[in-house]
């Protein structure tokens, strides 16, 4: 095993240790709790489901070295943890595109979390047509300090391209993702199409309910 190998090999181990792991882990968990409370608030007071699914993951550590490899980081376990945003990852998805922004402006109403960074890739796609509302928080762990989540929020129909997306293209480093990428942007676009009238729908529906 030459030098280089053996530093890979050595950034793995650190990075699946469950004493590395367990605060990312918990994390996560506090940031699914909050957001189910958020969830449960909000869909009493509109009257209808405010967020339809929360789901989470662990970055594994072949996935962390790929991306510090990629962004040409010092492969190292402390480097790691100071530029990667997404070791701990949470996905909210919601049925309406203003419920997305909604959702960000409570998290940033939340004296225990720490906004550090958004990403909006709503307004401002991908090259690749990805949509998304990306969200950089510090969440705080007791006796473990604070540890970034990356809370990815997007509508029904914008999770469908991405996950389609993801299991074709985005982790198959040999597939040839360029005969399709014209076609993904196409649905891309007709997907943000179809999220605004669906919210003008929902909009003009509630305004009828009023009148009556």
């Amino acid at each position: 095993m030459d030098a280089l190998e053996g530093m890979y090999q050595s950034f793995l181990r650190q990075m699946g240790e469950p004493a590395f792991l367990e605060p990312y882990r918990k994390a996560c968990r506090k940031t699914e709790e909050k957001l189910g409370k958020i969830n449960v608030d909000y869909s009493k007071q509109l009257g209808r489901a405010f967020i339809s699914q929360i789901t989470s993951r662990i970055k594994t550590p072949e996935s962390c070295l790929n991306k510090m490899l990629k962004k040409k980081y010092s492969i190292e376990k402390e480097t790691a943890q100071e530029r990667l945003n997404d070791i701990s990852g949470v996905r909210v998805v919601c049925n309406f595109l203003d419920d997305i922004y909604k959702l960000v402006e409570i998290l940033k109403e939340d004296d225990e979390i720490e906004i550090v960074k958004t990403k909006d890739y709503v307004k401002k796609p991908k090259a690749s047509g990805y949509q998304s509302l990306h969200v950089i928080a510090l969440i705080p762990i007791e006796g473990m300090g604070k540890k970034k989540v990356e809370i990815q929020i997007r509508t029904q129909a914008m999770n469908f391209w991405a996950v389609v997306e993801h299991h074709f293209v985005y982790k198959k480093g040999n597939y040839e993702k360029y005969e399709f990428e014209k076609d993904l942007k196409e649905c891309a676009k007709a997907i943000y199409k179809i999220d605004k009238k669906m919210l003008l729908l929902r909009e003009r529906m509630e305004t009828a309910q009023v009148m009556e």
